[in-house]
């Protein structure tokens, strides 16, 4: 009996945890919400797998889960109500199953042993669902679902309005006089979220992030839209010290230029994609034909520029156009982890890191120094 009781305990969590999530999942399609993830369990992932969209984790342990959904971009109250609240309706059905069946059987002491167990399971679920709190589910601090329920009723407007705005812009930014206007589409909203959902910790494109905006572009029809794709990988590929990805970066500048020949914004990414790759006069060529109409532009493509320079023997040169980056880097509120982390790779390989940022100029004469007594120099200054 013992051992009907763990059992029970274990099996009712794992079939309460699945029911709950499933129920968000299906509410999720029913009121057309694009579901992203949907994650059973904690610990150990025991099963990875990809079902109608959405990548699905099962854990080892039955403790938690979510389903994640896309933004979306016409927020409809009544849709997002029904998806927070398909999970407690569940819990409350399913325990009423189990309270049935244990009715229907009380005489069997079998069914007694077994069903006591996932009520009381079942019960402590649903209390879990219904009181309002904040609870960390995988790393994230997030609301459970009445909180989230709550939360939604007393929403007023759209929430995601700005959200969509932004995307629409930066889509705006790439398009032309030849196309026809921008309409987003359900793949949009998948788009929009792996460029801009990262959390704010961890700003970096993962490697799935990227493997995924790359199948989306394949199916990508408007060419603003595939441009903005195709810049922002590469953009995240160029602030990297890994070069595991310099073939992509090869591939989608090259592809980006041939979509729009003449946009000064590509020829900067492409240009940088050259230095990156050691092709630097023709690096330089392109560079010269970037965009330099604000002090983000200017300052990479100064740092690609220095890259260049310095790998062709021009020390001077080098050291000039380094000394522009990184003036500008350091009068700018713009400062985030891409310039911060471009210039700083670009610094190291040319001698000069985090000093040249902070303050200090990069001399045409240290600039002219073999590499290697450059970085000796500069590791006994860190250890001091």
């Amino acid at each position: 009996m013992p051992f009907l009781v763990l059992a029970s305990l274990f099996v009712s969590a794992w079939v309460g945890l699945a029911l709950h999530e499933a129920s968000h999942a299906a509410a999720a399609r029913l009121a057309n919400l694009q579901v992203r993830e949907i994650r059973v369990g904690k610990g150990p992932t025991v099963l990875r797998t990809h079902l109608v969209e959405a990548d699905v984790y099962l854990g080892l342990i039955p403790l938690g889960g979510w389903v994640r959904t896309f933004p979306s971009w016409r927020f409809s109250k009544s849709a997002t109500l029904s998806f927070y609240a398909a999970g407690p309706a569940m819990d409350i059905a399913w325990l009423a199953v189990l309270i049935t069946t244990l009715v229907t059987y009380r005489d069997s002491e079998l069914v007694g042993t077994v069903l006591a167990p996932a009520i009381i399971v079942q019960g402590m679920m649903l209390f879990g669902n219904l009181v309002p709190h904040h609870s960390t589910v995988f790393g994230k601090r997030l609301p459970n679902d009445m909180m989230a329920l709550l939360k939604t009723a007393f929403t007023k407007g759209d929430p995601n309005a700005a959200y969509r705005e932004s995307y629409l812009n930066a889509v705006r930014r790439y398009a032309d006089a030849t196309e026809a206007p921008f309409r987003p589409s359900s793949r949009s909203e998948r788009i929009a979220a792996y460029l801009y959902g990262r959390h704010a910790s961890s700003p970096q494109m993962s490697d799935q992030e990227i493997a995924t905006l790359e199948h989306e572009l394949a199916f990508t029809t408007y060419r603003s839209e595939q441009l903005l794709i195709i810049d922002e990988i590469t953009t995240n590929i160029l602030a990297r010290k890994s070069r595991h990805h310099d073939a992509c970066l090869d591939r989608l500048t090259a592809r980006a230029v041939t979509l729009s020949p003449e946009m000064p914004t590509l020829k900067g990414t492409r240009g940088a994609a050259l230095a990156r790759l050691g092709r630097y006069e023709e690096a330089l060529t392109i560079l010269d034909g970037a965009d330099h109409s604000n002090d983000f532009n200017r300052c990479l493509n100064a740092a690609f520029r220095a890259l260049a320079h310095f790998h062709l023997g021009r020390g001077e040169l080098a050291a000039a156009e380094f000394d522009i980056a990184a003036a500008i880097l350091r009068t700018q509120d713009w400062a985030n982890w891409i310039g911060s982390e471009i210039v700083s790779a670009i610094g190291t390989e040319i001698g000069y890191p985090a000093q040249t940022i902070e303050g200090r100029s990069a001399t045409t004469e240290s600039l002219k120094k073999p590499a290697s007594s450059r970085r000796s120099a500069l590791r006994g200054r860190q250890s001091a």
